[in-house]
Parts: C-alpha cells; sequence; structure tokens
C-alpha cells in the first residue's frame, strides 16, 4: 500500500513537472502570488490595477510572434445544484456514504439560487466585454448544471459565439449519481444552441458506480483538456463551463496557486502552452 502511495505520488508531480501549459501572472489578482487571495468574485473578473483586457490580448499577440502559443481560457464554474444544497444539508461524510449514491441527484441540475447566480454572472460577463474582453468560443462540460449555465451566462452572446460540449471539463468521474450524464438525445434536444456532434456515446461510457477517479487521473484529463484547446482551435480566448474540482486541477497542472471558486464564479487564466526548448 505504502509502495502505491508513493507510485502516485510520483506521478502526480511528474503530471505537473512535465505539463507543457503555464499559467502567465501579472494580470489577474487570483493567479497572481505576490498579493493576497483576493475574496471570491473580485471587480473586472480580478484583472490587475493598470492593465485592461486590450493589454491580455496584446500579450497573447506579442507570445505568437515569439513563436509561443498562449490563449485567454475565461473558466467558469456552473451555478449551485441540487447536490451543493444535499452536501450542505448533509454534511460531507453523510453525503459521501449515502446520499451521493442515490438516483434522485442523477445529473444534478441548478437550483432557482443557481438559475440567479448564472444571471448575474451574463451582466459581468456583459460588462466585461464591453470593457474589451473578447471570446470566440465557448466549451461546456455535458452535465446538466454546467450546460443550463452557459446558456444563461452566454444569453446576450449566443449569435457571437458558438458553444459546444465536450466529455473532457467533466466533473471527477465515478460513484456519485450527481456527476453521472443523462443521454446527448435528451440533450440535444433541450440545448440546441449547443454543438454536441463530437459525443462517441450517446449514454455516459465513462461514469462507472463503483470507482470514484483519483487526482492523478483527473489532472491527466486536464491536461488533455488543454491539448484539445490549443490542438482543435484556432480561437485565442475561449470561455469554458465546468465544474470545480476539474477547474482545481486545472490549475495545478498550469502551475496556477491553489484558489477557490464560488458557485458562478468567473475566472480568467492566461495559459501558455511552451516548446519543449523551453521547458
Amino acid at each position: 500500500m505504502l509502495l502505491f502511495c508513493v507510485f502516485l505520488l510520483v506521478v502526480a508531480t511528474s503530471v505537473q513537472a512535465s505539463s507543457r501549459y503555464r499559467y502567465s501572472n501579472g494580470y489577474f489578482v487570483q493567479g497572481n502570488r505576490n498579493l493576497l487571495i483576493p475574496t471570491t468574485n473580485p471587480l473586472r473578473m480580478g484583472l490587475v490595477e493598470g492593465k485592461s483586457w486590450q493589454h491580455v490580448h496584446d500579450k497573447i499577440d506579442e507570445r505568437q510572434r515569439n513563436g509561443v502559443h498562449m490563449k485567454l481560457i475565461v473558466f467558469l464554474r456552473h451555478g449551485e445544484g441540487t447536490h451543493n444544497v444535499a452536501i450542505e444539508k448533509y454534511g460531507s461524510e453523510a453525503w459521501n456514504s449515502y446520499y451521493c449514491k442515490l438516483p434522485e441527484y442523477l445529473d444534478a441540475p441548478l437550483t432557482d439560487k443557481g438559475v440567479k447566480q448564472a444571471e448575474e454572472t451574463s451582466k459581468k460577463l456583459n460588462a466585461e466585454i464591453g470593457n474589451g474582453l473578447l471570446l470566440q468560443h465557448v466549451l461546456v462540460s455535458p452535465l446538466e448544471r454546467a450546460l443550463r449555465t452557459s446558456i444563461i451566462a452566454y444569453q446576450n452572446q449566443t449569435t457571437k459565439l458558438s458553444i459546444k460540449s465536450i466529455e473532457l471539463p467533466r466533473e471527477v468521474l465515478g460513484v456519485d449519481t450527481c456527476d453521472k450524464r443523462r443521454n446527448i438525445s435528451e440533450k440535444k434536444l433541450e440545448y440546441r444552441e449547443v454543438d454536441f456532434s463530437g459525443f462517441e456515446s450517446n449514454e455516459d461510457p465513462w461514469w462507472t458506480p463503483d470507482y470514484r477517479e483519483s487526482d492523478v487521473e483527473l489532472e491527466i484529463r486536464a491536461t488533455k483538456f488543454l491539448d484539445f484547446i490549443f490542438s482543435n482551435s484556432s480561437a485565442k480566448s475561449i470561455g469554458v463551463v465546468s465544474h470545480s474540482v476539474f477547474g482545481a486541477a486545472l490549475l495545478r497542472v498550469v502551475g496556477h496557486r491553489e484558489y477557490s471558486l464560488g458557485t458562478a464564479e468567473l475566472l480568467p487564466l492566461l495559459i501558455e502552452n511552451l516548446p519543449e526548448s523551453k521547458l
């Protein structure tokens, strides 16, 4: 058992150490190690004083000219879901031992509060887009709470932005029914604004009732998600609607400091894909 734990530690360390992806410091307070960690939902989405969205976009262009691919990812955690309320009500121990397995939490939807949170996020997005934030594309987890959040948050941008759902940015896989998705055929009918063309299976092929994805496996999946973004999209700035634990794994992979995302909170990430010669 000890050897197995050591093996997992080594693998986890190597995932982070070998990652080609690096968070670019100095533009957002959430990731700036020289500043105190801000409270939830900082003003201007966390832009450091003296910086603007134009500075961010100019930085991306500058790095591109120097042969380094850089993208802005605006990460959005979904609004409050029914499972979040249950965890708060019953406590983590009871949730993990019993409630998390109940069918009533299958693909947990947003609560009324979660809907209102997403509406408030929409206003913040609109304000920052008005201030110069340029987004070209949105990727969203196929879980219900993320899909609903994306449609509400980007409701004023759907004529300008394409929204595509893929499996990779899902929450931790396995055991918890809230993290098992319903069939894609149902979601296509409900979310006609979303492109589901990349799914290989109508039913959920990733979720299992008896095994919960480890931190190491989640970091590997987060890295694959970045691979997908940098390899399959020419967009320089992308919105991502996902989940808290997946988001935490993504931060670890790119070397961002630990930051706890609130429900329906936006977190901008300026990430570069370094060539091997610069690792």
